[in-house]
Parts: C-alpha cells; sequence; structure tokens
C-alpha cells in the first residue's frame, strides 16, 4: 500500500475499527431483525431498533458496484492510480465498501471476492481481493 489518510473514527465506529485493526472484520448486525449493517451506527436502518452487535464475518462476498480512480483526489493517492474501490454483498447479507487489491480491469458485477486487512499505523484498512481463477478462497 503507497496511499494512506489516518480515519477519524467517530463514537459509533471505534469498536469497528478497533477489531479491524486487530485484523478481524466485523458487521454490525440488529439484534431484532437480524439484518446487517454499514456504517456501525446507534440504530438498525431497517427496522430503527437500537439494539445491534458486531459480529465476525469471514469477508467472502461478490462485488457489487466498483469505481476505478484514474485521478488522486488526496496527493497521497498519486502513486497509486489507477485502482479500484468496490461495493461488495457480504455472504449472509449485508454489504461493505474498501480498496480493490487486484487488477482493476478485473472488476465485473458478480466477481467473488474476500477481504483482506492490512495493518498500517495503528489501524486495519480493509481490501477485497478476486478469488483465484480455480474459485478458492
Amino acid at each position: 500500500m503507497t496511499g494512506f489518510v489516518e480515519p477519524e473514527p467517530g463514537h459509533d465506529t471505534v469498536p469497528w475499527w478497533e477489531a479491524l485493526a486487530e485484523g478481524q472484520l466485523t458487521v454490525p448486525t440488529c439484534d431484532d431483525c437480524r439484518r446487517r449493517f454499514f456504517p456501525p451506527q446507534p440504530y438498525c436502518p431497517h427496522c430503527g431498533s437500537t439494539s445491534a452487535q458486531l459480529q465476525p464475518h469471514a469477508g467472502d462476498g461478490t462485488v457489487y458496484s466498483w469505481v476505478v480512480v484514474h485521478r488522486a483526489f488526496a496527493e497521497e493517492f498519486a502513486g497509486d492510480v489507477p485502482y479500484g474501490i468496490v461495493a461488495v454483498d457480504l455472504d449472509g447479507g449485508g454489504r461493505l465498501v474498501g480498496r480493490f487489491s487486484g487488477d482493476p480491469g478485473l472488476l465485473r458485477d458478480g466477481l467473488p471476492v474476500t477481504a483482506e486487512i492490512e495493518g498500517v499505523a495503528d489501524f486495519g484498512i480493509l481490501w477485497f481481493r478476486p478469488h483465484d481463477e480455480e474459485g478458492t478462497r
């Protein structure tokens, strides 16, 4: 990784960032309707419940949408272009956004991906890599 801008966790996101820094991907899951959501927030966007827990997730899913960045919007990322940013539908529900660690030319709807966490400074940074050609993870 070349580009990095330190995140500024808010009150609701601190536990998520702490888990990521420890190498654990978690997804907020509503205690009432059992649906996953992101980002972490004080209520479920699906049912309005104020009871949710961060649940571990393996990070497997498929690309829902993506963008390929050809012009860096911060000088820290100038050496990274072009790079992909993906929205991933997680297996079992929920959607996360992260950097794509493969060739951005591979991006397509439904591409199977797996989450990776890279430790940078005191943070974990979320990436998604494509499954290999044999379909293994």
